[in-house]
């Protein structure tokens, strides 16, 4: 399900009414360069942003020393993930800050371990999201602007906030320059209602107040300090997608705008006096770079790449403060996953580390090793050992994520296996699939068999859920897609799960808000690229329906050649409410997958809820097969289709090797 409610955040711009993007056919190959190396520089982090509402952010990590690149790294030490929509990163004193804005935390990092000091969370005393965008520092602490209108300060040798004060409306960006705060205003989340904000607020930090506020112009984005007590603001415009940018010049010693230079950018990034620029022309569909003098104000080279390496889709742009050589990453689609370049500041290209990650939106550079190059779990065995990663089966329903890398699906592809194959690398990565709409499920096999414990719960699956609302009479609500989960044992060892399923019963079991036997036939459109159409035995019938936010080809899977597709097993009442505009998926009291967050102990299962199909006690000792699938067919409006997604399936009582040794 697409939770889009307003403005979509890429790669470090706000972009009001973004148009969706076709999958690329053209993408480079995947084979990395051996060798690789950067001048003065031991290790690159690189944050991926993953997919709004999505859950799916994540921090790998490249050692140049080694070679070695972990797709994964934070998750892969800390056996969770970042959240949701991580938006920026920065390091100081030893640590990563990383602003994770839709799950409004800032997540803090040690460089030297890779393992997260502490969540820092942005809420206000209602415990509503404050939305935190980006960060910087100066002097000891640490400034992070939301986009509800206020900037934090953070002590980073407590790692307390110790201070608020107010900007303007929907902060994006902030940097420090000349012993103030600077920071770009862009009132993108109203820009409907109200219009964008114009203007740069300045920031006494002795005071933490605010001086004033400069107007610039309409939506300001990306700010960075420049030479000669200058600040840099990429402007956007009124609406992003019609290309009216500009670059305008603060002037730190009187704040004042001296001058708004008619320059199309996007984003940029300062290297001294020099400035490399791009730009994205939606209505063309066109990207252009180029080189800008800040003292002269003027353009050095009209097209900065020389050697006609293709960037199709640019999601950020960084220079390496060890070697000047300049970093673009690159989006492709914005569902697949994306590469970094490296470009001599000549515009030659030196390396490419191809699919880092979902949307990478920040490239952090280090000129020592700051942590394990292949990191392992305490106990120095696999730490995905505990997860069910074998993929036996996957078949998802119709959804808007069909034939992308959400469903396991490459351009490439020619085959169910492939796509097999490509989903237990996801989760062996702890990336998301979807299982799309009503019935849409996967089969997991576990390396080892779980146990039932009794009195204890045995099993965690992993989603994208969280919390967003809270009624009067404490339930919660926010993007809950339950999926039925079933389990089964080995009985006749052949390593198949070609034995009985049980059913989990959760806490619906038996009530008036389920319907059992439920059956539902999806149908393939014609055109490929037409809504899909359902019916059920209910005898009712509906459309899982195309949206604005996915237009590839079709939302049927490419890999099936059969007409329909069918799909039986209990069906949940809708459990999503459209509230003042917003749609909230009300959570079930617990015994389903994607249904809370992950920090909640919902989240965890019992063996001994399982039920055969008369609805008596399984009494099943181990089990050794998982199988999920979504059990809503609701659609919600825009948004799209209710659908599970999982990230992962966890024994609770895996005994690592070290620890079964000392038995």
């Amino acid at each position: 399900m697409n939770r889009l409610l307003i403005s979509y955040l890429i790669g470090g711009c706000l972009l009001l009414g973004i148009p969706a993007c076709d999958d690329m056919e053209d993408r480079p190959s995947t084979e990395l360069s051996t060798g690789v190396e950067d001048d003065g520089t031991a290790e690159l982090y690189i944050l991926n942003e993953g997919l709004f509402n999505l859950n799916n952010s994540t921090l790998s990590k490249y050692s140049f020393a080694s070679g070695t690149f972990v797709p994964d790294y934070f998750t892969t030490l800390n056996r969770r993930g970042l959240g949701d929509t991580a938006n920026d990163m920065n390091s100081y004193g030893g640590k990563l800050y990383v602003v994770v804005n839709v799950s409004s935390t800032v997540e803090v990092v040690d460089m030297n371990t890779g393992r997260s000091l502490r969540q820092i969370p942005f809420r206000t005393d209602t415990g509503s999201s404050r939305q935190p965008r980006a960060i910087a520092f100066h002097e000891g602490k640490a400034y992070v602007c939301s986009y509800d209108g206020t900037v934090a300060r953070i002590d980073t040798s407590t790692l307390e906030i110790d201070g608020w004060t107010t900007a303007g409306r929907n902060p994006e960006d902030l940097c420090v320059q000349d012993d103030k705060l600077y920071v770009a205003n862009s009132g993108g989340l109203d820009w409907e209602g109200v219009g964008v904000d114009r203007t740069v607020s300045v920031i006494d930090l002795q005071t933490f107040r605010e001086l004033k506020q400069i107007e610039v112009g309409p939506n300001p984005g990306r700010i960075l300090p420049g030479p000669d007590h200058t600040v840099w603001v990429a402007i956007h415009g009124e609406a992003i997608e019609e290309g009216r940018y500009q670059l305008a010049k603060i002037n730190t010693l009187t704040d004042t705008c001296v001058e708004v230079f008619d320059e199309p950018v996007m984003d940029f990034a300062v290297d001294y006096s020099t400035a490399y620029l791009y730009n994205y022309d939606y209505a063309t569909q066109q990207t252009a770079f180029k080189v800008f003098d800040l003292q002269a104000g003027t353009v050095i080279r009209p097209t900065f790449i020389t050697d006609g390496t293709r960037i199709e889709r640019p999601y950020s742009i960084q220079v390496n403060p060890y070697s000047g050589n300049v970093y673009i990453t690159e989006a492709y689609n914005y569902q697949l996953d994306g590469d970094v370049y490296c470009f001599t500041p000549q515009g030659q290209l030196k390396f490419r580390l191809p699919q880092v990650g979902l949307n990478p939106n920040t490239v952090l550079f280090s000129d020592e090793a700051t942590g394990p190059d292949a990191p392992v779990s305490p106990d120095d065995t696999d730490p995905m050992a505990a997860y069910a990663t074998r993929v036996l089966d996957y078949r998802p329903a119709p959804t808007q994520y069909m034939n992308t890398t959400l469903t396991a699906w490459q351009d490439s592809f020619t085959s169910k296996e492939q796509v097999l194959a490509y989903a237990a690398r996801r989760l062996q990565g702890k990336s998301l699939l979807s299982l799309g709409a009503y019935g849409g499920y996967i089969e997991l096999g576990f390396d080892e068999p779980v146990p039932n414990v009794p009195g204890e719960y045995d099993l965690k699956v992993y989603g994208n859920a969280y919390y967003n609302a809270v009624t009067g009479q404490g339930l919660p609500g926010g993007s809950s897609e339950p999926g039925i989960v079933l389990v089964s044992a080995d009985a006749n060892g052949n390593e198949l799960a070609d034995d009985p399923w049980y059913e989990l019963a959760g806490s619906e079991y038996g009530k008036d808000t389920e319907t059992r036997e439920y059956e539902i036939i999806y149908h393939r459109p014609v055109p490929s690229d037409a809504d899909v159409r359902w019916t059920d035995n209910q005898g009712n019938e509906g459309y899982v329906f195309r949206n604005s936010f996915h237009t590839q080809d079709s939302y049927w899977p490419v890999w099936v050649t059969a007409d329909s597709l069918t799909f039986r097993g209990t069906r949940l009442r809708d459990n999503a409410v459209e509230e003042n505009g917003i749609w909230v998926g009300y959570c079930y009291g617990w015994g389903y997958a994607d249904n809370h967050p992950n920090t909640e102990e919902a989240t965890c299962l019992d063996i001994d809820w399982a039920v055969d199909a008369e609805g008596r006690p399984a009494g099943l000792q181990q089990i050794d097969f998982v199988r999920i699938y979504t059990a809503v067919n609701q659609s919600v409006g825009v948004l799209g289709e209710m659908s599970t997604e999982i990230t992962g399936v966890e024994n609770l009582h895996y005994q690592h090797k070290s620890t079964k040794n000392q038995k």
